[in-house]
């Protein structure tokens, strides 16, 4: 089932870059850092890339949850984050920090990533 849910995680990723386009903002209204960005295809392509990247932790765990409540998982499977470098004394991240993190890394993407790769790619 991990073959699935990683194709499930790529399939919203792309539907988030894709509906991106329709968010509450238009090419004027964007933040003034995003006009460092050109629309070339590296910047798109890297903008794309950094998005995908950011939401992959919250959109597995998601999709994980989902596959859990729906029945075609025994167990709910989340994926195990280490604070630092991997070492034998470190310790995954505990069930209370995880939604911290969570909304750490969505407001990143939502606040900076988003705005970059709307600039790049549809207001080029």
């Amino acid at each position: 089932m991990k073959t699935g849910k990683h194709l499930a995680l790529l399939a919203v990723c792309l539907v988030v870059l894709w509906a991106s386009r329709f968010g509450p903002y238009t090419c004027d209204t964007l933040p003034g850092f995003t006009g460092e960005t050109g629309s070339s295809w590296l910047a798109i392509a890297a903008n794309g890339l950094f998005l995908i990247l950011l939401m992959y932790l919250p959109v597995y765990d998601f999709v994980s949850l989902m596959t859990y409540m729906l029945g075609w998982e025994p167990k709910f499977d989340p994926l195990v984050v280490y604070e630092g470098e991997h070492s034998p004394q470190l310790i995954p991240v505990s069930t209370k920090a995880r939604p911290v993190l969570y909304v750490v890394d969505l407001a990143v993407v939502g606040f900076f990533l988003l705005p970059l790769w709307t600039k790049a790619a549809y207001c080029g």
